[in-house]
């Protein structure tokens, strides 16, 4: 593909109106990554550049690695699977694509954990107050998930922004192992950068010539992104999310509009790119968290066309046999669950 050709995708883009909102502080300065404790022989890498110089992350990166977001907690600060738990673990997500064909197989690989910081593997403890709301949430039930129409179906607000087609958002779309449609993809003009997820057909475009957020009260499901480079590394600052979203792919939590993620994204070789995200919402969590992916590029990938709402028949369906099930009830009849 011609970079005139991808830079008339971003045009197009931009004229559909899928260019981010933009930013009023300065890019904070962010931390350096984690050490991640993974098995890694790289060295120091000098990615190619583009025509107008700024480093190369053009390609596609699929998510196609079995990296569950948290590590079990007898693993300690170990980060790095032995012969035995690789085994297992890939048995294991064989055997899940096995008894469930909606989803694809994912090969194991030695890091243990996405999360590499807190450097135990795990999400660190909420706030009381957001432990506190997102119990409460639906009456007890807790924050709408996929899996969570099972207890109650109710309306549609007792399914999440992925179960209504809307969004993953940033964190669910960047993070691997997603049922299917795995595909990210990144694509770079001179000012700009457009990272694309397969998944609901998320498109961000991302300026890179320091312009400032926009104003808190324009607030958006996937916040509004700010990038610069620091050497040959993108770091990307988003703010700005909507309030109160849940974070699809992590099945918990709604956060708040304290909400800001750190992105860093750095070639490491040819066929690999480095991704760290620092996730900071000081209403949710008492204290950030950080997740390192390590891509590998696809050049054969596809990414396919994600008609999600075109075929969304579930939702209305699953809310029509609930309404059947409560007029048997009510009837005195033998539910069918």
């Amino acid at each position: 593909m011609s970079r005139l050709y991808r830079a008339s995708i971003l045009m197009t883009l931009t004229a559909l109106g899928v260019v981010p909102l933009v930013a009023q502080s300065k890019l904070g300065a962010s931390s350096a990554a984690p050490d991640k404790n993974v098995l890694s022989t790289s060295k120091p890498y000098a990615p190619p550049k583009t025509p107008w110089g700024d480093p190369d992350l053009e390609g596609l990166w699929p998510g196609s690695l079995n990296i569950p977001l948290q590590r079990p907690e007898s693993f300690g600060e170990r980060n790095i699977l032995t012969d035995e738990e690789l085994a297992a673990r890939d048995k294991a997500e064989a055997q899940r694509v096995e008894n469930n064909r909606w989803i694809e197989y994912y090969p194991a690989v030695r890091q243990a954990s996405l999360i590499v910081d807190p450097k135990n593997g795990r999400l660190p403890p909420m706030t009381p107050e957001a432990a506190k709301r997102n119990r409460e949430m639906r009456n007890g039930l807790g924050p709408p998930s996929l899996a969570g129409v099972k207890k109650r179906a109710d309306s549609w607000k007792d399914f999440d922004l992925w179960g209504r087609c809307i969004t993953r958002g940033l964190i669910g779309s960047m993070i691997p192992g997603n049922p299917y449609n795995k595909g990210n993809q990144i694509l770079q003009a001179p000012g700009y950068i457009v990272i694309r997820n397969e998944m609901v057909h998320e498109a961000r475009i991302i300026p890179l010539d320091g312009r400032p957020h926009v104003g808190p009260n324009l607030r958006a499901y996937m916040g509004d992104g700010r990038g610069h480079w620091e050497g040959n590394t993108l770091v990307v600052e988003t703010t700005n999310f909507v309030n109160d979203i849940g974070m699809n792919g992590l099945n918990f939590a709604l956060l708040t509009d304290q909400l800001r993620v750190v992105e860093r994204f750095a070639r490491t070789a040819p066929d690999e790119l480095s991704y760290d995200a620092t996730v900071e919402d000081p209403g949710t969590w008492i204290r950030p968290w950080t997740m390192h992916v390590p891509f590998k590029l696809d050049e054969k990938y596809t990414l396919y066309e994600y008609a999600c709402h075109e075929g969304n028949y579930g939702l209305a369906d699953i809310l029509k046999g609930a309404r059947e099930e409560e007029r048997k009830r009510a009837a005195g009849g033998t539910s069918t669950k």
